[in-house]
């Protein structure tokens, strides 16, 4: 229920500024996102990891949320502080002194603190109250937007502060999660493994962002022009085919917890059920995209079009195959939450290493305009990483293999 909310809220919202803004601020609005987003997405490993330490190790002295929150946030702010250099300012938002920067920066701290938060609350199983922080998420970007634009109107600027304001809903749930979550104290020794740990996750969540949330922004930042009229209507494709992808992350971290337990009987049936749900998982990601693929390509662009409006015009086939990558990026999702739930934390930097990897090599060396290049590039990482992913997964989960807890696995990149 609450995703489905969530989901609601967040398509209001991109479907009003799309309307809003006109194509080429969209554009550049929808690259904003990205660069939001896919730091978001970087932080969002440490919930999945906070989530696989309380099922597997429940009595275990760790670092506190308190901790985590402090360095994810430190790390995230310096990653969004490099987007106010004029360079890449002018490059993700069409102005070298662009201030749009400062919005990805507290949005960012905030981010640090709110995955903080959910990991706190759905290893503790306060499922209700992590839920609660989902919908508030979402419905305060929405709420903010109306009141900005009833007071001021809507441009690239007021959008963007509509949407950092909702990386601030754990503000109404911080008691709760403190309660759950006490302040330890550490010296510099502990404070220093800490943030190594919060930075190996990050990069790792940060590939896994960089072709999900923030594609976008890659596709600005690789291809040699501004993404135009073009650019933005395509973007606009993209992000309705891809705005669920983000609450796969709730998803993910319910998933952690119960790959654990199955893998935990890997000697009885753990290790085979495993392997079954991956060969049924992989076999139900292509039908659900060839289906998916083939009805964007019969109703994609209208839906475009009437979500957007009519200068939003996209081709059938860039729809059919931004659809298509969706659904196999849902499941390669799924699969990485596997792997950390294993503690396989080198072979899911891999995995996503190989999908960013890849997708940057097309978009710097395509021939194509920008919207042939973008509807490939959607496409290009999902496969590679698909590929490496259920080769990995079913060499980890063989009932013979050992459990995940044991130390050979458990060591960080």
């Amino acid at each position: 229920m609450a995703i489905g909310v969530a989901s609601v809220a967040g398509y209001a919202l991109l479907v009003l500024t799309g309307r809003m803004l006109t194509p080429a601020e969209y554009g550049l609005f929808v690259s904003f996102w990205g660069v939001l987003f896919g730091i978001g997405g970087s932080l969002s490993i440490v919930e999945q990891e906070a989530a696989r330490q309380t099922a597997t190790r429940p009595g275990e002295r760790l670092p506190s949320m308190h901790a985590v929150a402090v360095s994810a946030a430190v790390l995230a702010g310096l990653m969004a502080a490099a987007t106010l250099l004029p360079p890449v300012a002018l490059r993700l938002y069409g102005d070298a002194n662009s201030r749009i920067g400062l919005v990805v920066v507290l949005a960012a701290i905030g981010f640090a603190v709110q995955f903080a938060v959910r990991g706190t609350l759905i290893g503790s199983g306060a499922v209700r109250q992590y839920a609660g922080i989902v919908v508030a998420e979402a419905v305060a970007r929405l709420a903010v937007l109306l009141a900005l634009a009833a007071a001021f109107g809507v441009n690239l600027s007021t959008a963007a502060i509509a949407v950092g304001s909702g990386s601030y809903a754990w503000l109404a749930w911080l008691a709760h999660a403190r309660r759950v979550a006490p302040w330890m104290r550490l010296d510099s020794r502990e404070w220093g493994a800490v943030f190594r740990r919060t930075a190996s996750l990050m990069v790792a969540a940060a590939l896994t962002a960089s072709v999900i949330t923030g594609y976008p922004a890659m596709v600005t930042a690789l291809t040699d022009r501004a993404p135009g009229n073009a650019g933005g209507a395509v973007f606009a494709a993209l992000t309705v085919s891809r705005v669920p992808l983000l609450l796969v992350s709730p998803l993910q971290a319910v998933a952690v917890p119960a790959v654990v337990r199955w893998r935990a009987h890997a000697h009885s049936s753990g290790g085979s059920r495993l392997r079954r749900l991956l060969i049924a998982g992989s076999l139900l990601a292509v039908a659900l995209g060839i289906i998916g693929g083939a009805a964007g390509w019969l109703w994609g662009p209208a839906v475009v079009r009437l979500v957007y409006g009519p200068a939003y015009d996209v081709a059938s086939a860039v729809v059919a195959t931004l659809v298509l990558s969706a659904f196999l990026l849902a499941w390669v999702l799924l699969m990485s939450a596997a792997l950390v739930a294993l503690a396989a934390y080198r072979r899911m930097t891999v995995m996503w290493l190989a999908a960013a990897g890849t997708t940057a090599v097309w978009l710097a060396a395509s021939p194509m305009g920008v919207v042939e290049t973008t509807a490939v590039g959607a496409l290009v990482g999902p496969i590679a990483a698909a590929a490496f992913g259920v080769f990995t997964l079913w060499s980890l989960t063989s009932p013979a293999s050992p459990p995940a807890s044991a130390p050979s696995q458990a060591s960080m990149p």
